[in-house]
């Protein structure tokens, strides 16, 4: 078991690459207080890739060797998506089961007073849905549809984009009721 000093110095390549600028008042949670709700506790290390052919940034979230999965911010993968009046910055937390772990707004420049309408049920909609999934059936929120919709384009089809990198799908574990993977049974008559 290594120490503390060690788990927490783990997290700081992640800790410089989340600047949490948003117009929120509350406190926000740090990267590794991030990691470890969204991966288990057991997270020792989170890393940036270095990807083939792309200027996207991942970072690899594992423990003793195993990768657990991968974190990245919606601005630094393709596409950027605006809302009513900008970017909006998503970290979105994506298992090695190729699963949306949790995701957390750091930065907007939307109205606050309709981007505050986006409740922890809008986020929870996102969370175990497989990234790249067609069927992603997440509802829009009234009066704060542009940010809504935005979030939800960001977050799909940046996990769609980061699931796809071939250093990130050799790594991902697909289980045997995963519907990206399931066959029909055929005959053999």
């Amino acid at each position: 078991m290594q120490p503390v000093f060690f788990k927490r110095a783990a997290f700081v390549g992640v800790a410089l690459m989340i600047p949490f600028l948003g117009r929120s008042d509350e406190t926000q949670p740090t990267a590794g207080q991030l990691c470890e709700a969204w991966f288990g506790a057991s997270v020792l290390r989170v890393t940036p890739m270095t990807l083939a052919e792309t200027n996207a940034i991942v970072s690899r979230v594992e423990t003793g060797g195993q990768t657990l999965g991968w974190v990245f911010r919606t601005d630094q993968v393709p596409p950027v998506c605006k809302g009513k009046r900008g970017e909006i910055s998503v970290l979105v937390g994506l298992g090695a089961d190729g699963c949306i772990k949790g995701l957390r707004v750091l930065a907007h420049k939307e109205d606050n007073r309709y981007f505050k309408r986006l409740s922890d049920a809008f986020f929870r909609q996102f969370v175990n849905l497989r990234a790249g999934s067609d069927d992603a059936d997440i509802d829009a929120v009234t009066r704060a549809t542009f940010s809504s919709r935005a979030i939800i384009r960001d977050v799909t089809e940046g996990a769609k984009h980061v699931i796809a990198l071939p250093e990130v799908a050799a790594q991902t574990k697909h289980s045997e009721d995963c519907p990206l993977t399931k066959t029909a049974a055929m005959s053999h008559n």
